[in-house]
């Protein structure tokens, strides 16, 4: 058994307590306009183009088999259609120009790199972040019997979106389940993300019965779209009446435009700022008025 995994990043301070590991899985079922993995958004591998690493050697254009790349003036045009993705070019570029994102990997190889750091997990363990790692359920559990066999702390961040019977199998492993709310009214939040948040807020309130203590909520914070009092207030209020008290604040940012621009797919949130300091310790302060305990970046 295999899982696709677009990266595996070492000494992580935000994906949850103390120093980690955060694994991320390829594929997510929503489509979050916002979201700050793109390349994680897709269930299959990616291929990048790095215009300032490449020589125009056109490596790649000879090594493709299926004739799919084409290179003019150091811009690599990669037929979708064609490529099979055997990622031969990304092997053969000799200046890492193309790069491949997401790589099948087998348990026994992730825990292999996540072995390596354990002696810095005092504090700290395991994310399971993604994407959404309820996508890839079957790999996803053999990967947490193997965490808990190694006596490794557990956190799945997930955007909730899945059957309950798989949060519930997990919640028997998982220490600490970073859960993203986004947008409390269900039409908005299809507007933005592509699906319902009716399944999402379910599956909070089925896990805060089973598992309360382990549960952050993950609120990004996103100008103009989900920052309003309204939303916020909507929010606190369904939080308080699961007794859930603990939320992480992520302020949105712009670092990812890059990465649209990388795997050609068109940013439609080019209008909004990153949230001032004010702004964000302003919402701070409304949730802790209402006994939440707070954090800022997760």
């Amino acid at each position: 058994m295999k899982g696709l995994i677009f990266d595996i990043k070492k000494y992580s301070i935000h994906d949850g307590e103390g120093i980690r590991t955060t694994v991320f899985f390829k594929g997510c079922p929503l489509n979050c306009l916002w979201c700050h993995n793109p390349e994680s958004k897709s269930f299959k591998t990616h291929i990048v183009h790095y215009n300032d690493k490449c020589i125009n050697c056109k490596t790649c254009e000879i090594v493709c088999k299926k004739h799919a790349i084409k290179v003019i003036d150091k811009k690599v045009y990669i037929d979708n259609f064609s490529c099979d993705l055997c990622i031969d070019c990304t092997k053969s570029c000799p200046t890492g120009a193309l790069s491949s994102i997401g790589t099948l990997y087998s348990v026994d190889e992730i825990l292999d790199e996540i072995l390596k750091d354990k002696v810095f997990y005092t504090n700290g363990g395991v994310t399971i972040s993604g994407g959404e790692p309820f996508l890839q359920i079957n790999f996803l559990m053999a990967l947490l019997k193997k965490l808990k066999e190694n006596h490794i702390h557990i956190a799945i961040d997930t955007c909730g979106y899945t059957k309950f019977s798989n949060i519930k199998n997990a919640a028997v492993y998982a220490d600490q389940f970073l859960y993203d709310l986004k947008i409390m009214d269900p039409v908005l939040h299809k507007k933005y993300t592509g699906v319902s948040n009716e399944i999402i807020l379910e599956n909070l309130e089925k896990l805060s019965n089973i598992a309360r203590d382990k549960i952050n909520i993950r609120l990004p914070i996103i100008p103009t779209i989900n920052d309003n009092l309204d939303n916020l207030s909507q929010t606190a209020n369904f939080l308080k009446k699961l007794k859930i008290s603990k939320i992480d604040i992520l302020a949105y940012h712009n670092f990812m435009v890059d990465k649209y621009k990388r795997l050609n797919m068109d940013f439609k949130l080019k209008h909004i700022k990153t949230p001032k300091d004010e702004e964000i310790n302003s919402i701070v302060n409304f949730f802790r008025s209402q006994e939440f305990t707070v954090e800022v970046g997760g």
